[in-house]
C-alpha cells in the first residue's frame, strides 16, 4: 500500500477549488402565534370553594349587613310612611312591565332557531364547488341585517313601550347575549358547513332529507344558547346528577341582590341625589359627590358580581347538568390589570378572546395585530358597556366608556410600571372605587337634571349628547 508523500511536489499543487455562485439566504419565517383553546372539565365556581372555608365570615357578615339594613329601613317606613314595604317603590318602579319584556324576549330567542340555526344548516346543505366569501355574499348579507334587526327591534320595543331602567337593561343585555351566542355558534360551525358543501358537489356526502347527519341539532342549539358559556361546542362536561334545591338557592340569592341593591339605592343614593335643586348646582357639589358615592357604589359592584356571575350562572349550570362552572377568577387579588379584565368575567373574556382577538390577530398579523385586537377588545367591551346603561338611563353620558377604555387604558399601559404586586392590587381598588364614585354620581346627578332642567336645544339628537347638567 503506497502512502502518498503530503510534501512531495505533486502533494503542494495548489487545489483550484470550483467556486460555487451564493445561495440566497431563504427569508425569515414569520413566527406563527399560538392560541391558547379553552378546555371545559368539571370544577366549581371559586366562590363555591372559599365559602367551604373561612371565607365564609366575609359571607356571613355581608347577610348580617343585609338583615340590619332592612330592619332599619322597614322600621323607617313604618314610622314614616305606615308601611313596612313602601321602599320597594323603587323595584315595583323598574319591574312595572316585566312580563310583557318576558314575552318579546320569547319572541327574541325563537328567531335565533328560525334564522341563524335553520339558515346556516340550509346553507351547509347546499352543495357549491368553490366556496368564497364572494360566492357567500347574499348570505353574508342575511347574516348581518339579521343581526342588525337584533340589535334594532328590541331598542324600537323597549322606546316605543317606555320601558323604566330595570327593563331596559334585560333587553338591552340580551340582545347583546343572542348575538355573542349567535355569533360563536356561527362562527365555529362555518367550517363545517364549508367541508359539507364541498363533499355534497363532489359526491362524497349524500344527504337524506329531514337528517342532520353530524350537523348540531336543535336541542344541541337550544343547550348553548343557555348553558353559561359564549363558546359554541357539540358537548360540554356534564354532572350526572342535579339537586334542584341548590337551584333554588341560588335564584333566591339572585332575587336578595336585587332587594339588596334597592336598598342601598333607597338609603345611601336617593336621600344624597333627590332633594337638590339642579338648577342651581355648583361644580363643587359634582366633584364631592363622588365620595360620597364609593361605598354605596362600591357594594352595588360586589352584588352585581355575586348575583350575575356566581349565582345566576351557577344556578343555570346546576339545572342543566353544566360541569364547568369556572366562570371568573380570583380578580380581587390581580397583580396586573390585564389578569383583572381577564379575570373580572370568564365567560365574556373567553368570547372575545376567541372570535374577536384570535381572528383580528391572525386576519392582520404580527405584532401591530395583536395590538389592533387589543384596542378592538377593550373598545368594543366599553361601548357594549355604555350602550347597556346609556340606553337603560335615557341619556349619553359617557363615564362607562371613559372609565373602561380611556382611563382603564392608561391605567392597562402604567400597571406594567409598578413592581409591587400589593402596591397594584392597592391601586386596582382604588381604581375600582373612585371609578364606582363617580360612575353614582354622574349618572344620578344627569338623571335628575334630565327630569327637572328643560332643554335648551331645539335638535334632540344635540340634546341627547350634550349631558344636561352642564347646561341646567
Amino acid at each position: 500500500m503506497d502512502i502518498e508523500d503530503p510534501y512531495s511536489p505533486k502533494t503542494l499543487e495548489p487545489k483550484i477549488e470550483k467556486e460555487e455562485p451564493p445561495q440566497e439566504s431563504p427569508p425569515p419565517e414569520r413566527k406563527t402565534i399560538i392560541f391558547k383553546e379553552k378546555e371545559f372539565k368539571i370544577r366549581p365556581s371559586l366562590l363555591t370553594t372559599y365559602f367551604e372555608g373561612n371565607a365564609g365570615i366575609v359571607f356571613n357578615i355581608f347577610v348580617a349587613l343585609f338583615l340590619l339594613l332592612t330592619l332599619g329601613t322597614m322600621t323607617k317606613d313604618v314610622l314614616y310612611n305606615k308601611n313596612p314595604f313602601y321602599h320597594c317603590w323603587l323595584i315595583l318602579w323598574n319591574f312595572e312591565k316585566l312580563p310583557l319584556v318576558l314575552l318579546f324576549w320569547c319572541g327574541m330567542f325563537i328567531s335565533t332557531i328560525i334564522f341563524p340555526y335553520a339558515g346556516l344548516k340550509l346553507w351547509a346543505h347546499i352543495a357549491s364547488k368553490n366556496v368564497s366569501i364572494w360566492t357567500e355574499l347574499p348570505y353574508l348579507a342575511g347574516y348581518i341585517a339579521y343581526l342588525m334587526c337584533l340589535f334594532y327591534f328590541p331598542l324600537k320595543f323597549l322606546f316605543y313601550m317606555k320601558l323604566n331602567s330595570a327593563c331596559s337593561f334585560v333587553i338591552t343585555c340580551e340582545n347583546t347575549r343572542l348575538i355573542m351566542k349567535v355569533h360563536g355558534f356561527v362562527r365555529e360551525n362555518i367550517p363545517k358547513g364549508v367541508q359539507r358543501k364541498l363533499e355534497l358537489s363532489q359526491g362524497i356526502l349524500v344527504v337524506n332529507p329531514g337528517k342532520t347527519q353530524s350537523w348540531p341539532s336543535v336541542e344541541q342549539f337550544i343547550y348553548y344558547m343557555f348553558c353559561p358559556s359564549f363558546l359554541y361546542r357539540d358537548s360540554y362536561p356534564r354532572l350526572s346528577t342535579r339537586d334542584w334545591r341548590i337551584v333554588i338557592k341560588y335564584l333566591i340569592q339572585c332575587l336578595t341582590c336585587i332587594y339588596y341593591t334597592n336598598l342601598i339605592f333607597i338609603n345611601f343614593i336617593y336621600p344624597v341625589f333627590e332633594p337638590i335643586d339642579y338648577k342651581t348646582v355648583s361644580w363643587k357639589f359634582m366633584v364631592y359627590s363622588i365620595f360620597p358615592s364609593i361605598i354605596p357604589g362600591g357594594v352595588c359592584l360586589i352584588l352585581l358580581f355575586f348575583g350575575l356571575l356566581h349565582c345566576w350562572l351557577n344556578m343555570f349550570s346546576e339545572a342543566m347538568f353544566f360541569g364547568d362552572r369556572l366562570f371568573y377568577s380570583n380578580w380581587w387579588s390581580s397583580k396586573n390589570m390585564a389578569e383583572y379584565y381577564r379575570n373580572w368575567n370568564l365567560v365574556v373574556h373567553e368570547w372575545l378572546y376567541a372570535y374577536v382577538y384570535r381572528d383580528i390577530s391572525t386576519l392582520v398579523g404580527g405584532k401591530r395585530g395583536r395590538a389592533i385586537a387589543q384596542i378592538v377588545v377593550f373598545f368594543l367591551s366599553a361601548v357594549i358597556h355604555e350602550y347597556w346603561f346609556g340606553v337603560a338611563l335615557r341619556m349619553f353620558y359617557p363615564i362607562m366608556f371613559v372609565l373602561y377604555f380611556i382611563l382603564g387604558g392608561m391605567f392597562f399601559s402604567v400597571s406594567h410600571m409598578i413592581r409591587e404586586p400589593y402596591m397594584w392590587n392597592i391601586a386596582m381598588w382604588f381604581n375600582l372605587l373612585i371609578g364606582t364614585g363617580m360612575f353614582i354620581a354622574c349618572y344620578a346627578t344627569e338623571w335628575y337634571a334630565r327630569q327637572r332642567c328643560p332643554s335648551i336645544f331645539e335638535n334632540q339628537l344635540i340634546d341627547l349628547l350634550v349631558p344636561r347638567i352642564w347646561t341646567c
